[in-house]
């Protein structure tokens, strides 16, 4: 059974010091882009809001559970230590709440840490009812209910301090392949964060670095991204080979009169749709995606067209943030897929409009730009 996010919720983490949600679920009944939606789930969403507002912490509050669950990269979190709890409110703990849809059921995984390293509580719940609930401070469960999760027989004295019960149980009982823990774990292990700026940074999937043109030559990729940059930017380049002065191969363009070193005469921009083409390539194995300022580089059609790939793979739950509000209208998404911070809340498009209809025909960026969503 595949799942989908639902609803994440987060506090006390970094500059959200109050509770702030994202639900996939407030859907509307559009009958555009529809394929932005599936099954009850906005697939697709774009999120707006000045600097500093928190998309990027969003993005890492989000994948906080790549590192609680998994060994997949997340280096990026836990590169500062300090900057973890919120310093605004009276807090000592972080909460971070994932309700994941699997079928018809609704299962919500729920941790608090004082700490990017450390947990104190950790709860399972099926729709309402409570399937664990863990305090790592006193050692012990204070709900036990394991029936529909196959961890009836395990013996948690071998539970690491900071051990979630959840890997625990993933990693040391026999779960059907549709089991609720399963799936639970191959979503967190499918998710994918990254961004252009400052390299080649990321967050789950997959573990170490990839050097990007060695990878397009040894896979065979070269006519393919030749072709990408040309349908997508409008760069008509010839790539080809040659041997460098180790004796590995080096991405080339070739011109009339001679060639030039891939790598020595890109832009920002083509550097960045580099790096937006190599994780393309894994999209139809992610479950979860967030694009963090994708287009700091990019052109705006070149940003209309990178969101537009993103729909060529419909079970793939995609987020991207930008400053770009040209990519907010109704010829990207659609309303319920947009979301914008403003202060210190994320709100849905929708929401801000204050019960104003919004429709098709309306231009969401004139609207946004005028001030036209205080609601």
């Amino acid at each position: 059974m595949k799942a989908k996010l639902a609803k994440f919720t987060v506090s006390g983490y970094r500059n959200f010091g109050q509770p702030i949600t994202v639900d996939f679920t407030d859907v509307h009944d559009y009958k555009f882009n529809t394929e932005c939606v599936d099954d009850g789930i906005i697939t697709k969403i774009g999120i707006y809001g000045p600097n500093g507002c928190g998309k990027s912490n969003l993005g890492f509050a989000i994948f906080n559970i790549v590192s609680h669950l998994t060994d997949k990269e997340s280096s990026i979190l836990k590169s500062n230590p300090g900057i973890f709890l919120n310093v605004d409110e009276n807090t000592t703990k972080a909460y971070f709440s994932y309700t994941f849809k699997i079928e018809e059921e609704h299962f919500t995984f729920e941790y608090y840490k004082p700490s990017e390293e450390s947990i104190s509580r950790e709860i399972l719940k099926k729709n309402d009812e409570v399937l664990y609930d863990y305090d790592y401070e006193a050692h012990e469960f204070l709900v036990k209910n394991f029936r529909d999760i196959a961890g009836e027989n395990l013996n948690f004295a071998y539970l690491g301090e900071n051990l979630s019960v959840l890997r625990y149980i993933a990693n040391n009982s026999v779960q059907n392949e549709g089991s609720p823990i399963a799936s639970i774990m191959d979503f967190v292990s499918h998710m994918l964060w990254f961004r252009s700026v400052g390299g080649n940074a990321y967050i789950g999937f997959e573990s170490g670095r990839v050097q990007l043109e060695e990878w397009i030559i040894n896979n065979g990729y070269i006519a393919d991204f030749s072709d990408f940059l040309s349908e997508t930017c409008g760069i008509d380049i010839q790539l080809d080979t040659v041997k460098g002065v180790d004796g590995k191969p080096i991405l080339v363009e070739r011109h009339n009169n001679g060639l030039l070193i891939f790598s020595g005469v890109s832009s920002s921009g083509t550097n960045a749709i580099k790096l937006f083409y190599f994780w393309m390539k894994s999209f139809n194995k992610v479950s979860f995606l967030y694009m963090d300022e994708f287009d700091a580089f990019y052109h705006f059609d070149l940003a209309f067209k990178t969101i537009e790939k993103l729909k060529d793979y419909p079970d793939m739950q995609a987020v991207f943030t930008t400053h770009n509000t040209s990519l907010l209208g109704n010829t990207v998404l659609r309303p319920d897929c947009y979301l914008i911070f403003h202060n210190r809340s994320l709100r849905s498009y929708i929401d801000m409009a204050g019960g104003r209809e919004i429709r098709e025909g309306h231009n969401l960026e004139k609207i946004y730009r005028n001030g036209g969503l205080n609601g």
